[in-house]
This record gives structure tokens, C-alpha cells and sequence, in this order.
């Protein structure tokens, strides 16, 4: 890089304070940003990360004030410019990409709409004019049939799909700065790897400077040419992220963040695999050609989220269930505990058919088959302290006195490393892992056989994400357990699970295990998906990862 370019972007020794907050949100942030460069932040949830977002362009929330230091961009200070000129550079100077593309368009205005009412603003051109480029930069933005999606609503698009129109909204303007904050949280891989591949494709075609705010390491290590680690306010590390990936980081945080990023591939125990016996042993759970489907009222269609799909799990193992958003995965999950009916074929657990018993009937099997939801907080009864939480499955399940229940909560609570200290706290209270390991302690309160995850890893930060995956690792190592895995976190997989089913369209396209579908996969769209997987191993600076796939439709 060339040290003698003039940056596009310097924050020098920047303090954001709230008011009432004990401790400021931003501490002497200093760094700068090139044209063409790509720093990627990363910190976890409350290192203030997107406070520093939104105080390059002036738009703290709330009670924010900067209470030291400064932001210039292209030479001049923001605390220097007028209420007109910080408009101007809102969008033509610096333009902001958030999360959650569907939250920040505007729902009852078609898409192609909102971005003409942002062009004629900026540009002050027709509204024929702000149309024809409307659909111009839908087409750059790699949207495919634009003239239709322009007609859209929100709504109707994918997530992908309202993320592009975002980006294409950013670009209005021909911004110098692009801040990219947790743009693509929550997104499925392959299209997370598409928004991401734009962005830099976009940046390097017009010599925008990007500032990538992520919790995700692979992410940076394949998009981004330095990395800042940034904790409790401050920017504790900024380093080059080929020197940061092959000398290692110089701060024990960073370090921690890494170990807890790398991929640690679960072993095939080489004699278990092996054992006829065990091979021979019926298995726990078998599935074989299970159906199920819904009725869309609104077009009077019927969708098969569950098509026909068969597989097994034996005591003692993990088969984790991956595909994109709508590919039948959660769906699947709730069939096997017969939270929602299935339309035709056979589950058996132990031995015995579940699908077409009463609720009664299966009652005495729910203790044995546990579910771990996606949201917790959602599932979890906010009025509700963590001790009454995880002793509600107690009272259902076998007769205990109230002294043993207390000292089973307890228990469980140690099983899970929530502190004892949160046992009368309430969910709202709680971080997100947190919210996460209360529901695996509820699952685990009746003491179950299978267990079903449904995305736990999903949004968490880096760390908290490895103690989940370590804490599923050591309950299965001490209590035998056999478990389903779904998600979309491929990292997660490789550091969990045995066996992986790969669902498409409501159908298992392909199966087997881990080790060998990641270094071998049979279909295209399983290799599509794993190419989407971003390891910190990829080479950093100068390597970027654009793979131009195929668009969603």
C-alpha cells in the first residue's frame, strides 16, 4: 500500500460518551482507511463497534456525544462542517450499509420507488430519469429481472435480494466510503458470500475505501486488507491481516479470538466406526420417507417442506442437518418431536413409530426427545426467572420434592456454566449465550436420549459461539447423547458433528460423513455451499475471495 496516498478517512483519538453510562463507549479510536482498502472491525457484542459507525458520519443515537478527539474525512473535520455539508456527506461522502436490508427499507413503498426518491434527492433529476437509473443500478448490483423486483415491496424479495437493493441505495450517490456494519448478519452462506463478493467487487471497481464491521474472522481474513480487534471501547490491535493470520496476534484477547474462530474437526473414533456390533444395533432415531407438507392459501399451492427424506442416528452421534433458509431443516426438526404433524411416512425412536401416535401416547417419549430452539429468547417466558425456567420440565416429568428440584437446578446450571449468581435473573437480563445455554439446560433437565439444536449457534459472537460448541461436545462426551444439529454454520459443523444431510428444496440431496463431504462433496449444490464457507485460513491482504455465484433468483 501506498503510505504517501492521501487517506480518504482518519479518526483520530475518537471518545463517544452516553449520558449515565459508567463507562465511555469509545476510548482514543485512531486508525485510517485508503482508497481501495478494506479494514475489517471485529469485536463482540458491545465493543462498540457500531457506535464508531455511526459517529464517522455524525449520527449517534440517543444521548451519544463525542467527547474527544475527531473524524475527517477527505481533509476536512466533521466537527468543521456545516448542517448542510454533513447531509451532503451522508450518502455522497459516506454511505452506511446496515443489517436486517427488509428493516431499514420502507415497507409500504416499492422498491425501485425508494431508490428514484433517493436519486431525485441527491440528484435532483425526473422522475422518468430516476427510474431508468433506478433499474440501471439494479442491474449492477447483480439483481436479476430488475425491471420486475423494482415493482417489488420488501416483503417480496429474499434476504439477499433486499440486501443488493440496500447496497444499490449506498451506491447512489457514489459514496468514497462505504461502512458495512454487520451487513450480511443472518444471511445464508451463499448469499452472504454474494453480498460480500459485490461490496468488494463495487469498492475495487470504484476505489472506495470500506470499513467491514463483523464478529465473523473468516470473513475478514478473505475480504479485508488489515484487521482491527476492538474491545470494551478501545481498538486494542490493527494489524495487516496476512501478518495477523501467519505471525499471530500480539494481544491475548485477539489470540483468544482466533482459537475460538478455528475450526477443530470432530474425530470419527476409528474402533467405534469400525464395530460391527454396534453397526448391527438398531438405531435410536430412523427416519424413512417422511412427507410433510403445507397449503398456501394465498395462491391455493402446496409447498413440500419435508419431501420424502430418510435418515438414521445411532446412540452416541451427531448428524448435522445443513441447508439454506426454506430448505425444510427446522421444519424437519418439529416433525421429529412432533411439535407440528407430518403427512406420510415413518419416524422410530426406540423402536417405536411415533408418527402415528396421540399426543398422550407420545407424552411418555418427549422426555427422551428434547428440542433446543433457534430463538431462545422468544421461547423462553419472559416473566419467568432462570430458576423457574429450567424446573418447569422437572414438574412435569418424574414426581421430586422441591429440595431436589432446587438442587437440580442448580446442577443443571453448573452443567451448562451459567453462573448460580443468574438463577433469579430474567431472560432480558441474560446475553444471548446465555439465553442459548438455558435452553440447552431445560432440554437436558429430564435427563434425554436425543437431543434436536436448531441453529445455536446462529448470530452469537466468536467466543461465545466455540463455548457453545465445546459445551454441546462435552454434554455428548459425558452423557452419551445422540443429537441433531441444524444449521447453517458450516464452521460449527466441522467442530461438531459426526455425520452431515444436506437439504435442498425439502429434500436430502446428499449424506455422509463430515470429514468426507467436506473434502469430496458427490453434489453441485453441496460444493456450492461449502465454497461459501469462509475459514480464517484463507490468505488475508490482496486475495480476495469474489466468486461470482450464481445469483439468487
Amino acid at each position: 500500500m501506498n503510505n504517501s496516498q492521501a487517506n480518504l478517512l482518519e479518526v483520530k483519538n475518537l471518545s463517544v460518551s452516553f449520558a449515565g453510562a459508567a463507562a465511555p463507549a469509545l476510548q482514543g479510536i485512531s486508525f485510517s482507511l485508503q482508497a481501495g482498502e478494506i479494514i475489517g472491525i471485529v469485536g463482540e457484542t458491545g465493543a462498540g463497534k457500531s457506535v464508531l459507525a455511526r459517529a464517522i458520519i455524525d449520527m449517534l443515537p440517543g444521548t451519544g456525544r463525542v467527547s474527544d478527539g475527531e473524524v475527517v474525512v477527505n481533509g476536512k473535520a466533521i466537527s468543521a462542517m456545516t448542517s448542510a455539508e454533513k447531509r451532503a456527506l451522508r450518502g455522497a461522502g459516506v454511505a452506511l450499509i446496515g443489517t436486517n436490508a427488509k428493516a431499514l427499507l420502507d415497507p409500504v413503498v416499492k422498491v425501485g420507488e425508494q431508490i428514484a426518491r433517493v436519486l431525485r434527492a441527491h440528484r435532483g433529476i425526473s422522475k422518468a430519469e430516476s427510474w431508468r437509473e433506478s433499474i440501471e443500478l439494479f442491474k449492477q448490483v447483480g439483481i436479476v429481472n430488475p425491471e420486475a423486483r423494482a415493482h417489488a415491496y420488501p416483503h417480496e424479495l429474499s434476504g439477499g435480494m433486499a440486501q443488493r437493493v440496500v447496497i444499490a441505495m449506498a451506491l447512489i450517490a457514489q459514496p468514497k466510503i462505504l461502512l458495512a456494519d454487520d451487513a450480511t448478519l443472518g444471511l445464508d452462506a451463499t448469499i452472504q458470500l454474494q453480498v460480500l463478493d459485490l461490496m468488494v467487487q463495487k469498492a475495487k471497481e470504484l476505489g472506495l475505501g470500506v470499513v467491514l464491521i463483523t464478529h465473523d474472522l473468516g470473513m475478514v481474513a478473505s475480504y479485508c486488507d488489515r484487521v482491527g480487534i476492538m474491545r470494551q471501547g478501545r481498538l486494542i490491535e490493527l494489524k495487516k491481516v496476512d501478518a495477523f493470520l501467519t505471525d499471530g496476534p500480539s494481544q491475548p484477547y485477539s489470540r483468544e479470538l482466533l482459537d475460538a474462530a478455528r475450526v477443530r474437526p470432530t474425530p470419527m473414533d476409528a474402533a467405534e466406526a469400525n464395530d460391527a456390533k454396534r453397526k448391527s444395533e438398531p438405531p435410536l432415531l430412523e427416519v424413512i420417507d417422511l412427507v410433510k407438507t403445507f397449503r398456501v392459501e394465498s395462491n391455493q399451492t402446496v409447498v413440500r417442506a419435508v419431501d420424502g427424506v430418510s435418515l438414521s442416528i445411532r446412540r452416541g452421534e451427531t448428524l448435522a442437518l445443513v441447508g439454506e433458509s426454506g430448505s425444510g431443516k427446522t421444519t424437519m426438526g418439529q416433525c421429529l418431536v412432533k411439535l407440528i404433524p407430518s403427512d406420510s411416512g415413518s419416524i422410530r425412536f426406540a423402536g417405536q413409530n411415533t408418527l402415528p401416535m396421540s399426543d398422550n401416547e407420545f407424552r411418555p417419549l418427549r422426555r427422551r426427545i428434547q428440542m433446543v430452539f433457534q430463538e431462545p429468547y422468544v421461547a423462553l417466558n419472559p416473566r419467568w426467572t432462570v430458576r423457574d425456567l429450567v424446573a418447569e420440565p422437572l414438574k412435569l416429568g418424574e414426581p421430586m420434592s422441591r429440595a431436589d428440584q432446587a438442587a437440580r437446578v442448580l446442577e443443571l446450571l453448573d452443567l451448562v456454566g451459567i453462573s448460580r449468581k443468574s438463577a433469579d435473573s430474567y431472560p432480558h437480563e441474560l446475553t444471548a449465550g446465555e439465553q442459548k445455554r438455558v435452553g440447552i439446560a431445560r432440554a437436558l433437565s429430564v435427563r434425554p436420549d436425543f437431543v434436536i439444536f436448531d441453529e445455536p449457534t446462529t448470530a452469537l459472537d466468536i467466543r461465545v459461539r466455540a463455548q457453545i460448541v465445546d459445551l454441546v461436545r462435552d454434554l455428548q462426551a459425558q452423557m452419551g447423547l445422540s443429537a441433531l444439529f441444524i444449521t447453517h454454520d458450516l464452521n460449527s459443523v466441522r467442530s461438531l458433528a459426526h455425520y452431515v444431510a444436506v437439504m435442498r428444496h425439502g429434500k436430502l440431496i446428499e449424506h455422509g460423513e463430515t470429514e468426507k463431504i467436506f473434502s469430496n462433496p458427490a453434489d453441485t449444490y453441496t460444493r456450492k455451499l461449502l465454497d461459501a464457507e469462509l475459514p480464517i485460513e484463507v490468505p488475508g491482504a490482496g486475495h480476495h475471495k469474489v466468486k461470482h455465484l450464481e445469483l439468487q433468483q
